[in-house]
């Protein structure tokens, strides 16, 4: 079941322009995010010619886990020994899962195994790296972010480093996560083509789960953005406001992460890289073609989101005008009642009204007449 709004007491009548300030306020707090908490360290260690981690420690201690597997036969590992992955005579497929990244030690130990060029090294530490794809001369480098709700029903950003050689794909998490259970229910039962095709075919199947996770987000955007268009709808409160930008923001940051994985398609597409063999480009299409669905998907969430927006101020700002409307016939309705009241409310000795031994109930009488026959007109006019 998704999360439902707080329960509050019906809606405050504020300014407009408080309104719009409490709305400014509100995306300001959620666009600060910690961009550059890490900036002093990655000045540190550039100075300094140093490979560092950047970015949050998720788990104690790093964990390894190895698949060596062909057609016939596959073997488990979570040995930390690299150098069978590396023998151009072996006709087995590897491929090497590493949940965590802070022990650079290991890290650096793998890279010089399979001689990965520094810069890759760096890249795939340093968590706060812009997805992206390089190609060197005996491994392809593919960085990309993972983005789903966790059951805080906050989004859950983790970058996924991948590193696609001849016969391996070894792959970088931060954390221990289940995007690849499939994949490797799929090696270990010999379910369908993982273990018949070469590395490449495994790393595109990574791939697609990892944008499978996109499309899952999206979704629950949108089932949360239903919720949201009956709040605007029947009920619009700064809550409803407050979860308008914080879905806007979610869409925004899964296209800024979309974009650049679309990107890395394109660069493998376009370049007729070698890593890729000729009977696997159709899958790279497919990839392409589903990256290209989730960015339409996401910005349709995005426009419906800001229509939400618009309508829920529109909606607030009609809320607005028939109270000031009903408060303005009342006070209207009164104006005479009050005027006749004031009149003979005066202290003047001479008033010939004052002598009638029924004018008390006369008065009342033109001040009732007055009341319902301007009732009467406001309703025929619809101002009421």
């Amino acid at each position: 079941m998704r999360k439902k709004l707080k329960k509050i007491n019906p809606i405050d009548l504020v300014r407009p322009d408080k309104l719009l300030f409490t709305g400014l306020k509100t995306l300001t707090e959620l666009t600060l995010t910690p961009i550059n908490m890490y900036a002093d360290l990655k000045a540190k260690s550039k100075g300094k010619a140093e490979i560092t981690f950047i970015g949050e420690k998720k788990l104690e201690e790093v964990k390894v886990q190895l698949f060596t597997f062909n057609e016939k036969e596959i073997t488990e590992s979570n040995e930390k020994d690299f150098n069978p992955m590396v023998n151009p005579k072996d006709s087995h497929i590897h491929w090497l899962n590493i949940h965590g990244l802070h022990e650079v030690e290991l890290i650096q130990d793998l890279a010089n195994t399979m001689n990965m060029d520094r810069l890759s090294v760096r890249q795939l530490l340093d968590t706060t790296q812009r997805p992206k794809v390089e190609e060197f001369d005996n491994y392809l480098f593919f960085n990309i972010k993972s983005i789903l709700l966790d059951e805080h029903d906050q989004l859950d950003v983790e970058q996924l480093s991948f590193v696609l050689g001849k016969n391996y794909v070894v792959s970088f998490q931060e954390k221990e996560s289940d995007h690849f259970d499939d994949i490797r229910l799929k090696i270990r039962e010999g379910i369908g083509f993982v273990r018949k095709r070469t590395s490449d075919y495994l790393l595109i199947q990574l791939l697609d789960a990892i944008l499978d996770n996109y499309f899952e987000t999206i979704e629950d955007i949108n089932e949360d953005i239903v919720e949201l268009e009956q709040d605007v709808y029947n009920n619009p409160k700064k809550e409803t406001l407050y979860e308008l930008e914080k879905s806007k923001k979610r869409a925004d940051l899964i296209k800024k992460s979309l974009t650049p994985f679309m990107e890395s398609v394109n660069y493998i597409l376009n370049n007729r890289t070698s890593f890729f063999q000729k009977p696997n480009v159709k899958y790279i299409n497919d990839l392409k073609m589903s990256c290209a669905n989730a960015l339409e998907e996401v910005d349709s969430t995005a426009r419906s989101l800001e229509s939400l927006t618009n309508i829920y101020y529109a909606s607030l700002s009609q809320k607005m005008n028939e109270t000031m409307k009903v408060l303005t016939t009342v006070a209207t309705i009164f104006i005479p009642l009050t005027f006749i009241a004031g009149i003979y409310g005066m202290n003047f000795e001479y008033m010939p009204e004052l002598q009638y031994r029924n004018g008390y109930f006369i008065i009342w009488g033109v001040m009732i007449a007055i009341f319902i026959g301007m009732v009467i007109y406001f309703k025929r006019k619809d101002w009421l």
